[in-house]
């Protein structure tokens, strides 16, 4: 039984017996794998383009804008018929009034009958008294909701000139970020090409299974998962043939000696 108390015991680095390469072709492995995390960023930066996301609140904006535009204009529309029938309703009043007092002026009537023209015309003031309030209210309403309708369509107009300088500048990052993963790709292409193929599919496997396909052993630590590899696993890295290809015992990429190892 192991006497040792607490953590698992090392393990041993895996030294891959049947694959051999020379360790130039070792080195280009990291290259490699250099740029499949350049490849990775750009594709990252892609999908989080700081442009695109300046561009996507801008555009939230404008239809926030254009929906309290849209809303108010409504509310004009329907103020405006509102204030139509309040001024057809004080014409009527207006006009009914008149109508009275001239028949209360021209006289000929019973007492009865001024006595009733002289209530209508009384309710008939108040009844203009009261739509004069109203549409001076509504009117009111009317000239705030018509400076809503015009602040949301300057806002608007804004925001349009400032989306069309942020398409350009998202269409700019994108066409750079498309010439950068093109050079990438074809400087992997290249590096890829140059390798034997059973040592790049040993890679492949290593980057799908680990996220990286290989890295340098720097000190005692994989510069792949940042482990510190205990003494035994680096001895035995470092006594393995320079041309013996070798994974972390921690996961499993490929490990490349340098001379800082």
């Amino acid at each position: 039984m192991d006497g040792r108390r607490g953590g698992r015991a090392p393990a041993a680095a895996v030294v891959l017996t049947s694959m051999k390469a020379d360790p130039q072709l070792q080195r280009r492995l990291v290259d490699l794998a250099d740029l499949d995390i350049r490849l990775s960023g750009l594709a990252h930066r892609r999908q989080e383009l700081p442009e695109q996301a300046a561009l996507d609140e801008l555009e939230a904006e404008r239809r926030s804008a254009a929906e309290s535009a849209a809303r108010a204009s409504i509310q004009v529309e329907d103020l405006d018929r509102a204030i139509a029938k309040l001024k057809s309703d004080l014409q009527a009043v207006r006009k009914r009034r008149a109508s009275d007092s001239s028949m209360l002026g021209a006289g000929g009537l019973s007492e009865r009958q001024s006595t009733e023209l002289e209530y209508e015309l009384g309710s008939l003031a108040r009844r203009e008294e009261n739509l004069e309030a109203e549409l001076a209210e509504l009117d009111e309403r009317h000239s705030a909701l018509s400076a809503d309708v015009q602040h949301s369509g300057d806002m608007v107009s804004d925001l349009d000139a400032r989306i069309a300088t942020a398409v350009s500048e998202r269409d700019v990052a994108l066409a750079d970020l498309e010439d950068a993963v093109t050079a990438a790709l074809a400087e992997r292409a290249r590096e890829a090409g140059e390798l034997p193929e059973d040592l790049l599919a040993l890679y492949t496997r290593s980057a799908e299974s680990a996220g990286v396909g290989a890295a340098t052993l720097n000190g005692n630590r994989c510069t792949a998962c940042a482990m510190d590899l205990d003494r035994s696993s680096v001895s035995s890295l470092r006594a393995a043939a320079a041309d013996e290809v070798v994974t972390c015992p921690e996961c499993g990429v490929i490990v490349v000696r340098t001379a800082t190892s």
